[in-house]
């Protein structure tokens, strides 16, 4: 759980801005709306795997090089 911790910590904004962004777009026309409905799981999926990718069990980075 802390990998994701600091996941969450490094790119706060940028997911709040997409969530934003879906909600805000959402809003103007129907068929954005059911777009979204697809949309927010596929971006908890991303989330989640850049957590198991980009940090370790301890909520450290790991070293891509």
């Amino acid at each position: 759980m802390k990998r994701y911790y600091s996941l969450w910590k490094s790119t706060w904004w940028l997911w709040v801005l997409i969530v934003s962004g879906t909600f805000f777009l959402s809003t103007l026309n129907e068929i954005l709306f059911y777009v979204s409905l697809v949309y927010l799981p596929i971006c908890l999926i991303v989330f989640l795997w850049f957590g198991l990718v980009r940090f370790d069990d301890e909520g450290n980075e790991v070293d891509m090089t």
